[in-house]
């Protein structure tokens, strides 16, 4: 048996946007796993792969899988070994490609086009299941053992995985996206935890002429995408209707959101808001200027390390609400799927039963950044979670979460609405000066023809 990994060894894995809760070219991989806490005693690993016979026609094959290089380094040198223990136990050649997630999609089209690549794939971010679930695997059969193993699948979990109710895709985990904020400075203007997003506004518009203001991505990456809808869904904004078929985002609630972030932009953040990509509100965090952001919890890792002193006074919240009291925070899923020219579906089904057996110890690994889509995974104390005193406020964020398309499902067309980045686009218009009433004929046109186009 033989186990690759694709990463250039701090290469191409390093190449990722957002920075990383330890470098591990500074402590080497399996020296971050100590750190990290993440590891898995080989004894016990093998126990879990015991718990679940595998298949025997899978013995002497070969599986290729493709994924993205994850945010916590802890994870996936967590996760690559627990692949090739588990290659070794069934008797599979496994290879892992790990790749950073913008490169992704494009690395699908070419598989797409081809007719030939990984076994096993990976939408992270991007999730593309409505785009190419014709030529994916039906994977009901996973789904439903999954879920009548653990208590069923969150609402949410279908819009990831599911098109026109067949399951195409598994959901593995989500990213939560809270707000976090530095309590030493919030004290200095004499202001608590932030409650609404009318707190973090006036706490930004107060902090800004004292050096510490407050900054969001007005820009192309996937952070501008969720952070202006959770803006967006507190504000009541709705992309489309129950069904998703039906544009439902030209009303009141947009304008009023759009109006609020241009006050937020003009009180509280400084012009380097528009080129900032994934990583540079952590670096933004870590550097001690940066009052509060709203990012996932990599940023919250990241300043652990690099800025103890910042660490001690940053705390996390789920979200703030909008106006009328609503509270939505808008996840980025991450979900599995195997091409209908995978050469070896039985082991990739398999591999995925596998993971999700041991998602308390995939939890565990990522440092709390990997959230379940299962219901019984949500028992508390949950992995990491329920043991930082920071990060437990966490164990209940299934619960206000949402994805692109809010409160419809994730349909092809708000795929596409979401890869072309209008929403952001809208913001950063408005942020620049331009007029409401024409940036929503603008936005609004643009999605509409989107949205035609597919219903055509």
């Amino acid at each position: 048996m033989s186990f690759q990994v694709s990463d250039n060894e701090g290469g191409t894995r390093m190449t990722d946007p957002r920075p990383a809760y330890v470098d591990p070219r500074t402590v080497g991989r399996r020296g971050f796993l100590k750190v990290a806490g993440a590891g898995v005693a080989s004894a016990s690993l093998l126990t879990m792969l015991d718990a679940r016979q595998a298949p025997a026609q899978i013995k002497g094959t070969s599986l290729r899988m493709l994924k993205w290089s994850h945010y916590v380094p802890a994870y996936d040198v967590w996760f690559d070994d627990f692949a090739k223990k588990w290659g070794e136990k069934t008797g599979v050649k496994v290879r892992v490609d790990h790749i950073p997630h913008l490169e992704l999609p494009a690395r699908y089209a070419a598989e797409f086009a081809a007719g030939a690549g990984h076994d096993l794939i990976y939408f992270v971010g991007q999730i593309l299941t409505g785009q190419y679930y014709r030529n994916l695997i039906d994977l009901s059969d996973v789904a439903d053992n999954l879920g009548k193993k653990y208590g069923g699948w969150l609402e949410s979990s279908k819009s990831a995985g599911q098109v026109g109710g067949t399951w195409f895709a598994i959901p593995d985990f989500f990213i939560s996206i809270p707000v976090l904020y530095r309590k030493d400075l919030f004290a200095s203007v004499g202001m608590g935890e932030p409650k609404t997003w009318d707190d973090l506004r006036n706490a930004a518009r107060q902090l800004k002429p004292k050096g510490h203001p407050t900054g969001m991505q007005f820009s192309h990456c996937n952070d501008a995408n969720h952070n202006w809808r959770a803006l967006m869904y507190c504000f009541g904004v709705k992309e489309t209707d129950p069904s998703g078929q039906n544009i439902a985002l030209d009303g009141k609630e947009m304008r009023e959101s759009l109006r609020f972030a241009k006050a937020l932009y003009d009180e509280g953040m400084t012009p380097e808001v528009f080129s900032w990509d994934d990583a540079s509100d952590n670096r933004f965090l870590a550097s001690g200027v940066g009052s509060w952001i709203h990012d996932a919890i990599s940023a919250f890792h990241s300043t652990r390390i690099t800025n103890p002193k910042v660490f001690a006074d940053t705390f996390c919240i789920p979200e703030v609400a909008g106006p009328a009291g609503l509270k939505w925070n808008v996840g980025e899923p991450n979900v599995w799927a195997i091409w209908k020219f995978s050469k070896n579906i039985p082991a990739a089904k398999e591999f995925i039963q596998h993971i999700a057996d041991n998602q308390k110890e995939a939890m565990e690994a990522s440092l709390g950044y990997n959230m379940p889509f299962l219901k019984e995974q949500y028992k508390k104390p949950m992995p990491y979670l329920g043991k930082d005193a920071k990060l437990s406020t966490l164990q209940d964020q299934e619960k206000i979460n949402a994805f692109f398309g809010h409160p419809g499902p994730m349909t092809p067309a708000a795929q596409e609405v979401l890869t072309t980045f209008i929403i952001p686009d809208m913001f950063t218009r408005v942020a620049r000066g331009a007029d409401i009433e024409d940036t929503m004929k603008w936005g609004v046109g643009e999605i509409r023809r989107i949205y035609a186009k597919h219903k055509g």
